[in-house]
């Protein structure tokens, strides 16, 4: 990876998903250990890297755009991120042959430890790439296969992040449950016995896993979850309610098998998140496919849910299928928007009145403090706490997305 010269004065701006902010995290670190200087203002700097993201089509837009903005406004840019590594030629057409580009495979192949973080919440990724090869997905084109960062310097990031006040580590991957999958050695569970036997008082948030490699750790997995250390969150995307569709996408489950994940998780831990993530209006999703996914809401009532409008991308076997009509998928969307909102309140509302232990994180842009409970439901504390510490609140108002409490 080529740095900039040292002295260098360097704003960096980050979008997309929490892989992303765990690779802008490790490129401060970099940065600063070369004697770059990091600055929180854009006219403060020599130079700006933008970290990009290419996972939509609406995605990519924003991100030429912006660069765009900073060419016209004469700054360096470095662009980093997927959209350099998957669409580098889209990158010169923009910003001129000679830009110079960090691609996640530059950042992986760093031997930095340290994550430079703001704040109580430091972000590791624990690896890069993926084992599947999913039929709408540009993120394989940017990072790869699989390769898991080695347990002792994952260890040694949180070591050093919880040493330098970290309360709140959140380990990411493109699928967190693949782990290790490409050579033998230990997987998650291990992982995360190891990592929460670090001395220190924080928690763990485990980012997304996917169904197809989660159900072969899933034992081991919820036990390793049993830890105080961490939230009971589950990140889980589904994608659709319709096996049609799931084979198409080439997801490698079946929404049974997505079910019978939830029912263990549940069982084991009444107390807890399921987040999930759906994509609307597929090329091939039928009308009927769409009332499957629906149903599948309806069913599992997950406490978070995302859901995105599918946007073709380049080099994925989906683009060459024909697309969907843009009001038909925001029908769908705004159908499946709804339906989640209406469940999640209903199950916010029966926690108002509780008391609850959280922990608070990040100071409100508008006041008071967010902070998260041991299942990591956001909660809004409308006073003058301070961030970093534990308190008891309760539930004076739940909203579908977040609690209030005092």
């Amino acid at each position: 990876m080529d740095l900039p010269a040292p002295g260098t004065r360097i704003y960096i701006e980050t979008f997309g998903c929490t892989a992303n902010v765990g690779d802008t995290m490790k490129m401060r670190a970099i940065l600063r250990n070369s004697c770059c200087e990091i600055v929180e203002e854009e006219r403060e700097a020599d130079a700006v890297i933008v970290n990009t993201c290419t996972v939509t089509k609406r995605t990519e837009l924003n991100m030429l755009k912006r660069l765009q903005q900073l060419k016209e406004q004469g700054k360096e840019v470095i662009v980093a991120g997927c959209l350099a590594a998957a669409q580098p030629e889209l990158v010169r057409s923009i910003m001129g042959k000679d830009v110079a580009m960090i691609t996640p495979g530059d950042i992986y192949s760093s031997k930095e430890q340290e994550f430079d973080f703001d704040g109580f919440i430091c972000v590791i990724p624990i690896s890069m790439g993926c084992i599947g090869n999913c039929s709408y997905c540009i993120v394989k084109q940017a990072r790869g296969e699989l390769k898991s960062y080695k347990p002792e310097m994952l260890c040694e990031a949180v070591k050093s992040a919880v040493d330098r006040g970290a309360k709140e580590i959140r380990i990411t991957a493109q699928d967190c449950s693949a782990y290790g999958f490409e050579r033998s050695g230990i997987k998650l569970p291990e992982l995360l016995m190891q990592i929460t036997a670090v001395n220190g008082d924080f928690r763990v948030r485990v980012g997304m896993m996917n169904p197809s490699t989660l159900l072969p750790i899933l034992d081991d997995l919820l036990t390793a979850f049993d830890s105080e250390k961490v939230f009971k969150f589950f990140h889980i995307p589904v994608q659709s309610g319709s096996d049609n569709v799931l084979r198409d996408m080439k997801r490698n489950y079946k929404v049974a098998d997505f079910v019978d994940i939830v029912r263990s998780i549940r069982s084991r831990f009444d107390y807890c998140t399921i987040s999930t993530d759906f994509i609307i209006g597929y090329p091939k999703e039928t009308e009927g496919d769409f009332l499957l996914s629906l149903n599948l809401l309806e069913t599992v009532k997950p406490e978070k849910v995302n859901i995105t409008k599918f946007s073709p991308r380049p080099m994925t076997e989906a683009a060459k299928q024909k697309d969907l009509i843009e009001r038909e998928k925001k029908r769908r969307s705004r159908i499946s928007s709804s339906m989640y909102h209406k469940l999640s309140l209903a199950t916010n509302k029966e926690l108002e009145g509780a008391v609850i232990s959280v922990l608070a994180l990040e100071r409100g842009k508008k006041g008071g403090v967010i902070a998260r409970d041991r299942s990591y439901r956001t909660v809004v504390i409308e006073e003058d706490l301070s961030p970093g510490a534990t308190y008891k609140v309760r539930v004076k108002e739940a909203r579908s997305t977040y609690l209030v409490g005092e």
